[in-house]
Order: structure tokens, then C-alpha cells, then sequence
């Protein structure tokens, strides 16, 4: 049966559970973020719901409400709780510093060998744009099928439409196992020629960032890649039982692990990977030009998004005015990026993302944290 001809018919069982992570710190679609608010508690799309909203929303869907987690940088926890009020605070997991991917699933991982130890484990992020939601749901449900009876890493493949610089990319084997694909490579955000050649191949898929495991495998791969780290969240874990005590251990032995990110520390290291295919259009939000092409344009094809504006002889230009009241007026923009919020007035080329970063590395080094 092919993963994508299943259709969402029924609740996953009470031993499969998802992780939701949201620790970002909300650089990259600053000043409309911030560290205080990151992206992931943001309404971006102007619809009343943040993007965590979203993601918890469809989950609900197929997964037993006691069995979704979040876990999140400990600053935030009011916030998911805010958001997320029929969350309850044991299902938030707390991060003390923000360590990557691999050592936030690591971390929910153990979490949940603490109370199911056979369970098998969705990681979904929390910023992804999302449609055909039959589709997306009924790809999770089978692939979560999958990894109950597979030892192995599951990850989700999106059929690129198009060479992006934007994405990573997975490349698959020939061989076909059960409806999935061993993976052969990872590669993070190639350059336009490598794109290309990677969309005319065919054999290439944009990485999704959702990852889904059963517990005992995940901890035997963890331990083998991550052994340091492991062993210390092992020996917290079995020796204190307490959940403040617990936590505060985790808060100083987590602060001290290095970073580093999922593809480094597993994905790219282990024999296990395995790839579905997804075939719902997906977008991660990871920046304002990947934000641009999902939302809905005039017909200069800008995005606006302001209480009152006057626009001439301007395109593909993304106005975000957050202060109520002000009435915006743009002349003679092509491609830019303007966004008022709060004390931050940003005026700049909307697709250059290293910019970006420039931006807030010197306002770091000026103001400290002051505009961030």
C-alpha cells in the first residue's frame, strides 16, 4: 500500500505520541519576532492562530490529547501555556539553552521512556505551513505503522516542485522497503546550480524536518552518536525522581552540552535512515521570502498587511505594520522587505537573508538585546 493512497480514518493508538518542537528564538523573521515572542507564538498569517497553534491543532487530530508534548526553551513556558491552555505544564518539556534538534528530541525522548518505553514518537517542528492536511495526516500515520515494527529513523521527503536554494534536500536509494526509501545523503541549502541538478534528478527530496522513531531504537542510536550526553540524561533520569529535582539537574547538565544540529549528530551517521514520501505541499517557515510565498498578494503581488496603506509603483514588496493606527505609504519598492514593529522600523531587500543576520549580529554588538 503506498503511504500516500492512506486515508485519516481513526485516533493513533494511546503507545504512539508526539513531540512538538518550539525552541527557536525568534531571529529569523525579526523585528516581527523577537526573542521574547519567536516566530513559532507569532500569528504570521494574520489569522488569530500562532504558528504552534496550528501544529497543535492538527495534531489533536489523530493523536490521544495526553500524549502530545512540547517542548520548549524554559523562557517560553508561559507562553505555551497561554497559547496551548488545555496543554497540561507536565506535558511541557523545558530546554535551559537552545542545544539543536538532535539533543531537543534526545531530551523528549528520554521523557517519554520514562513513562512508555516501547512507544514510538513523532518530532514535528512547530513553524511548517502545511496543506492537504488529509494527506499530511494520513503520511504521519503510516509512517508512525512503520517505525512501530521497523528499527529504524523516519523521515518525511517533499516532492520538490521547483530547484530552491531555500531547503535542504534528501536523496534516496533505488531500493524500496515497505513503501520507504534508505536515505543516501542530506544536503543543507545548495547552491542554485546544485538545485537544479538536484529537482532534475528526481532522486532528491526537500527535507520536511519531521522525524519519527520508535523508542528503544532511538535510544540504541542515540547512545552509540551521542554517548557523552546520553549518559549523563541516563544517569538523571534513573537516579532522581523527583520532577523539580530532576529538572533542575537537566537545566545545568543541558547548559553545558554543545550544539548541534540533527543531520550532524544522527541523521548523517546512522544506517537506520529511512525516507517517506510526502504528497501534501508543504513549506517550512524560516525566513521572510519563504513567508512571502505563502501568503496572498495584491495584484502588484506584494503582501500587506497593515490597518491602512497606500502603495505606487511598488512590487513584490512585503509591508508588515504591527502598530495599530498607522497608515502606510510606499513609493517605488521592488522586492523589499518593510516591517514596522514596536521600536524596530526594518526597511531592506526582502530575499537576503544573510543580511538579515548582519542586521542583528551588529544591533547585538551596539544595543544588546534592546531591539531583539
Amino acid at each position: 500500500m503506498d503511504i500516500n493512497t492512506a486515508k485519516t480514518a481513526f485516533m493513533l493508538d494511546k503507545n504512539k505520541y508526539c513531540v512538538i518542537l518550539a525552541g527557536g528564538q525568534g531571529t529569523r523573521l525579526w523585528p516581527f519576532s523577537r526573542k521574547s515572542m519567536p516566530k513559532q507564538f507569532v500569528d504570521v498569517y494574520g489569522t488569530g492562530e500562532s504558528l504552534i497553534m496550528r501544529v497543535y491543532d492538527k495534531m489533536r487530530k489523530i493523536f490521544l490529547h495526553e500524549n502530545i508534548y512540547v517542548v520548549t526553551n524554559r523562557d517560553y513556558f508561559d507562553i505555551v501555556r497561554e497559547q496551548l491552555p488545555d496543554l497540561p505544564a507536565e506535558q511541557i518539556i523545558r530546554e535551559s539553552a537552545m542545544k539543536g534538534r538532535a539533543l531537543t528530541m534526545t531530551l523528549a525522548a528520554f521523557h517519554i521512556n520514562d513513562i512508555a518505553p516501547d512507544a514510538q514518537v513523532l518530532a514535528v517542528p512547530s513553524d511548517l505551513k502545511i496543506k492537504d492536511e488529509a494527506e499530511y495526516l494520513a503520511t504521519l500515520e503510516r509512517g508512525m505503522e512503520y517505525v512501530e515494527n521497523h528499527d529504524v529513523l523516519l523521515t518525511i521527503g517533499v516532492t520538490p516542485d521547483r530547484p530552491d536554494t531555500r531547503y535542504g534536500y534528501i536523496q534516496i536509494e533505488d531500493e524500496e522497503e515497505d513503501g520507504m526509501f534508505k536515505v543516501r545523503s542530506f544536503t543543507e541549502k545548495p547552491e542554485e546550480q546544485f538545485a537544479r541538478i538536484f529537482f532534475e534528478s528526481g532522486e532528491f527530496y526537500w527535507n520536511s524536518g519531521i522525524l519519527m522513531w520508535n523508542v528503544p531504537t532511538y535510544m540504541k542510536i542515540v547512545s552509540q552518536l551521542l554517548p557523552d550526553q546520553t549518559e549523563q540524561l541516563q544517569n538523571i533520569f534513573s537516579n532522581h525522581k523527583d520532577r523539580d529535582e530532576r529538572r533542575a539537574l537537566l537545566y545545568s547538565c543541558y547548559a553545558a552540552f554543545p550544539y548541534i544540529s540533527a543531520e550532524q549528530a544522527l541523521l548523517e551517521r546512522s544506517e537506520h535512515v529511512y525516507m517517506a514520501k510526502g504528497g501534501f505541499r508543504w513549506s517550512d517557515i524560516e525566513s521572510w521570502d519563504l513567508l512571502y510565498d505563502e501568503c496572498a498578494k495584491d495584484d502588484d503581488d506584494n503582501v500587506v498587511r497593515a490597518s491602512d496603506s497606500q502603495l505606487y509603483n511598488t512590487h513584490r514588496t512585503m509591508a508588515i505594520e504591527q502598530n495599530d493606527g498607522k497608515l502606510v505609504v510606499i513609493d517605488g519598492l521592488d522586492d523589499y522587505l518593510v516591517v514596522d514593529s514596536d521600536n524596530v522600523l526594518l526597511i531592506c531587500r526582502r530575499d537576503n537573508e544573510s543580511a538579515l543576520k548582519k542586521y542583528i549580529h551588529d544591533i547585538e554588538l551596539k544595543s544588546g538585546h534592546k531591539y531583539l
